[in-house]
């Protein structure tokens, strides 16, 4: 049995255009829980790898820079605001989750 899509959507509550309702949805800035999940796991990973002197990062690092640096200058914040006030430089960096 095929269903036709396009039937659906012109059917369907919601048109193209309406606004979406409010406190419908994830919170803006929110982290998906598989993705939060999948991050946790990793972390453990590499916190046990990290006692393992064959098999620790600053040892990968050393052997492969390049590909350190690639990953290193991702985690860096895209945007960063600094305020300038007399001798004291003030910065500020995005809360990451």
């Amino acid at each position: 049995m095929y269903i036709c899509i396009a039937k659906i959507a012109k059917n369907s509550m919601f048109q193209k255009g309406d606004k979406k309702p409010e406190a419908s949805g994830r919170k803006e800035g929110s982290v998906n829980k598989l993705t939060k999940t999948v991050k946790e796991r990793v972390l453990e990973v590499f916190n046990e790898l990290q006692d393992d002197p064959t098999a620790n990062m600053l040892n990968w690092a050393k052997s492969e820079p390049t590909e350190f640096y690639k990953i290193a200058a991702k985690l860096i914040p895209a945007d960063i605001n600094a305020k300038v006030e007399g001798k004291i430089i003030e910065v500020i960096v995005p809360k990451q989750d």
